[in-house]
């Protein structure tokens, strides 16, 4: 009976403490694009991550996944966290190093903590964003015409 009534009093404490669940998804939304390149070298991608509510106070993108011909020069990054009128944008670099032509694709897990205004004083959460962009350098030579 002591241990209904302690998980009551805890679940009720947990729930009355806890931001509100948002019924408009996710709080944290990413977007990733990759420049295409015409052959081996650097690629540079860009990251921008947004929260339609709140503040964001902490961004940071990790490479889950990369082409074998594109590898990363860092696995993670820290992105740069708007202020003012952008207090609910992160924006970051990412350079891939292609060493051959190739197409293929870039996963990266965007995480954020997101910041809530809340009568009890400011609540705070952490958010994750999975996304992924195509990885394009060079194209194939063209496949020779027979001469008749």
């Amino acid at each position: 009976m002591k241990r209904r009534v302690a998980a009551l009093l805890w679940a009720t404490f947990a729930l009355a403490f806890s931001p509100p669940a948002s019924a408009d998804g996710p709080e944290l939304s990413a977007r990733l694009t990759c420049a295409p390149a015409t052959g081996p070298g650097r690629i540079l991608c860009e990251i921008i991550a947004q929260t339609a509510s709140g503040k964001l106070v902490w961004v940071d993108a990790l490479v889950v996944r990369a082409p074998d011909f594109a590898r990363p020069l860092r696995a993670r990054v820290v992105a740069q966290v708007g202020s003012g009128a952008e207090a609910g944008t992160a924006t970051a670099k990412l350079a891939l190093v292609a060493s051959e032509l190739g197409h293929g694709r870039l996963e990266v897990l965007v995480r954020g903590v997101v910041c809530h205004d809340q009568p009890s004083g400011q609540h705070c959460g952490a958010e994750v964003a999975r996304v992924s962009s195509a990885v394009d350098v060079g194209q194939p030579a063209p496949a020779p015409t027979p001469v008749p």
